[in-house]
């Protein structure tokens, strides 16, 4: 089997590199494509091969993987002449796992050849569980093609989470990241409240992590303000992408989205001062300017 994988970022470099080892231990071949020709160097180094464009390489795959930053370049190489949609070997399924928009995607679905399988596969955990190979997985897919995919998939994800029908993946993906970003500029709010009463910010983060209020982004965020880092490990730019798809997709499904609509307000306005390729959380940096007041542990 021929795997296409186009995308070699943060996310995709990772999925990437666990499916090559795959092929290097199979009879598979891992097709790869992207614009960093020193990242595409590296992997046709440990035996990839170099797919060179999308007209060359679609025709070849028989299962397509796309991580890409966004809809803008999700379509870009979807569409036209050379494009995916027009290229991609007969019967071949794509899976997309990008954090992407479910308009755009619809768009996409709508014009795709009658013979390809489209599969939204965003996935979640990082660039740490990308490399591992424990990212999870949200599906919008059919239960034929997940048993058809499951042992490919299983090589870069701890977990496939069958979420219906085409589109479900993107969803999924965009209502979770809705959750994290609203309690990310919470937790601003709350330290800063704990910081202005003369609290020991420490101690109060355990009382956070053994109480109603405990959480993935309590238990992992909170101490990259602590330490001052804001956590380098993904952009503010990208978290605004993030936030802006979210409000969108409320839109999209006539949901009203005022909480969602702050917080890009006020991711927008920390991108602004800082910077797209400031850390995430430097919008707590915001809510510490503001206050003149630092959310440090105490010396």
């Amino acid at each position: 089997m021929n795997i296409g994988f186009i995308g070699l970022g943060n996310m995709g470099s990772g999925m990437a590199d666990n499916l090559l080892n795959h092929c290097n231990n199979s009879n598979d071949n891992l097709i790869v494509l992207d614009i960093n020709e020193t990242v595409l160097s590296d992997f046709i180094a440990k035996g990839a091969i170099n797919g060179e464009s999308t007209l060359k390489m679609c025709p070849q795959c028989d299962v397509l993987f796309t991580s890409l930053p966004s809809s803008k370049e999700v379509n870009l190489l979807a569409l036209g002449k050379e494009g995916i949609l027009n290229n991609l070997k007969e019967g071949s399924t794509w899976f997309e796992t990008s954090t992407n928009e479910l308009a755009e995607w619809e768009k996409v679905r709508e014009i795709a050849p009658n013979h390809l399988t489209l599969v939204d596969a965003p996935v979640s955990g990082g660039a740490e569980r990308a490399a591992a190979g424990t990212l999870t997985i949200f599906l919008g897919i059919e239960k034929v093609v997940l048993e058809k995919f499951e042992s490919l998939l299983k090589v870069f994800s701890g977990k496939m989470l069958r979420m219906g029908p085409s589109g479900s993946g993107y969803v999924t993906k965009l209502v979770q990241l809705h959750l994290n970003y609203l309690v990310a500029q919470g937790i601003g709010e709350t330290l800063m409240m704990g910081a202005k009463a003369n609290l020991d910010l420490s101690v109060l983060h355990s009382v956070l992590m053994n109480s109603c209020s405990q959480s993935y982004v309590v238990e992992n965020y909170i101490p990259k303000v602590l330490n001052g880092s804001y956590d380098n490990s993904f952009s503010l730019g990208l978290a605004e992408k993030d936030i802006k798809l979210i409000v969108e997709l409320g839109h999209h499904l006539d949901i009203s989205m005022p909480l969602g609509e702050k917080v890009l307000q006020t991711y927008q306005e920390a991108k602004k001062l800082y910077g797209e390729e400031a850390p995430h959380l430097s919008v707590v940096r915001l809510i510490e300017e503001t206050h003149n007041q630092k959310l440090r542990n105490k010396q």
